[in-house]
C-alpha cells in the first residue's frame, strides 16, 4: 500500500507538540523551585540579621534586677580552691589573731589592706577602750560573698553603754592560707566618719549596711531618674542616704546584695560623694560612685566593674 511503513507527519507534529509542552512544563517547574528557593534562603537570611540586631538591643534594655540575679548566680557558682577551716580552726584562728601584739607576726594572720602591721596592732590594743572585753565567739561558718571563700565569726564585746559585735571574716590568700580580713574587722573607713559628716569631706570610702529606700530631694529629687539606699553603719548615730542612677552599673551592683532573696538588709563597701549642689541640710545625701564589694571584703576587682 502506498506510504506503509512511513511515520505520519501528523503523528510526529503531535509528539513534537508533547514534547515541547513537557519541557516548557519542567522549565516552569525549575523556575519555581529556584523562586522558592531563593525566596528561603533570602528570609532565613533575614532572620538571622534581625536575630543579630535585636539580641543586643534587648540585653541593654533588660531590667536591672534580672541581670543583676544572673550576675548574682553567676557568683554563687565560684568554688573556693582551698579546703575551708572548721568550726574549731576558725575560732582558734580567730583568737590568735585578735591576741596578736608583735607587729611581725601579723603578715601571717592577718590581711592588713590599707593598714600597716603597727596599724593593726595598736587597733587591736586600743579596742578594748571601745568596745570593751570579748564575751563570745559565735561560728558563722561559710558567707561567700564577692566571688570570694569567707568564713564568719561574730565577736560579741561587752560595750561600754550596751553590748557590741564585730564581724571576723577569714578569707585564703594565694596560697591557701586562711587570714583574717583586717579592714572588714575593723570597718576601714577613709577618711574618717567625723571628717565625711562634720567636715564635709567630698568623698569617702565607707563599710555599711544597706537597705532600699523611698527618699527623694535635692538633687536626687526626681525617683525616675535614680534609685535610693538607707545607709548605717554602727560607727556612727547618722543614715545616710546613697542614690545611683536607675540603669548604672551602680544600680545593678546595688541590686546584687539582694540577689539571693535573703535579707531585705546587707552589708556592702561603697566609694561615695557629696553632690556639688547639695544645700547644707541635705549632707547625708551622697551619690555612690562605686561599688567596691559584696559585704565588707574586698577583691582585686570592684563589683561594678563590667556589669
Amino acid at each position: 500500500m502506498p506510504g506503509y511503513g512511513r511515520r505520519s507527519r501528523h503523528r510526529r507534529r503531535n509528539h513534537t507538540e508533547a514534547h515541547l509542552t513537557q519541557r516548557l512544563r519542567r522549565r516552569n517547574l525549575q523556575l519555581v523551585a529556584w523562586s522558592v528557593g531563593i525566596g528561603v534562603t533570602s528570609a532565613a537570611a533575614l532572620a538571622v540579621a534581625f536575630i543579630f540586631w535585636l539580641y543586643p538591643r534587648l540585653q541593654d534594655e533588660q531590667d536591672p534586677r534580672e541581670a543583676a540575679k544572673a550576675a548574682s548566680e553567676a557568683q554563687v557558682r565560684v568554688a573556693s580552691k582551698f579546703k575551708s577551716p572548721s568550726r574549731d580552726e576558725a575560732l582558734a584562728l580567730v583568737k590568735k589573731a585578735l591576741g596578736l601584739r608583735n607587729p611581725a607576726e601579723v603578715e601571717a594572720l592577718i590581711r592588713t589592706g590599707p593598714m600597716s602591721a603597727l596599724e593593726v596592732v595598736n587597733y587591736l590594743e586600743a579596742i578594748k577602750t571601745v568596745d570593751g572585753e570579748i564575751t563570745h565567739y559565735e561560728w558563722k561558718s561559710s558567707i561567700d560573698k564577692n566571688g570570694l571563700s569567707l568564713e564568719g565569726v561574730e565577736v560579741r564585746y561587752a560595750g561600754r553603754d550596751k553590748p557590741g559585735a564585730r564581724l571576723a571574716m577569714l578569707t585564703p590568700d594565694a596560697k591557701g592560707v586562711w587570714k583574717l580580713d583586717f579592714p572588714a574587722f575593723a570597718r576601714w573607713g577613709k577618711p574618717s566618719w567625723n571628717a565625711l559628716l562634720e567636715q564635709d569631706a567630698e568623698s569617702g570610702v565607707v563599710r555599711v549596711v544597706a537597705t532600699k529606700y523611698n527618699y527623694f530631694n535635692g538633687p536626687f529629687k526626681d525617683e525616675r531618674v535614680w534609685a535610693a539606699y538607707k545607709l548605717a553603719s554602727p560607727d556612727t548615730d547618722q543614715i545616710l542616704v546613697g542614690y545611683c542612677k536607675i540603669g548604672s552599673a551602680q544600680q545593678r551592683a546595688m541590686e546584687l546584695l539582694w540577689g539571693h532573696g535573703e535579707t531585705a538588709v546587707a552589708r556592702v563597701t561603697l566609694e561615695i560623694r557629696r553632690p556639688h549642689n547639695a544645700e547644707s541640710w541635705e549632707r547625708i545625701q551622697f551619690e555612690i560612685s562605686h561599688v567596691l564589694a559584696e559585704d565588707w571584703v574586698m577583691s582585686d576587682k570592684p563589683l561594678d566593674e563590667g556589669l
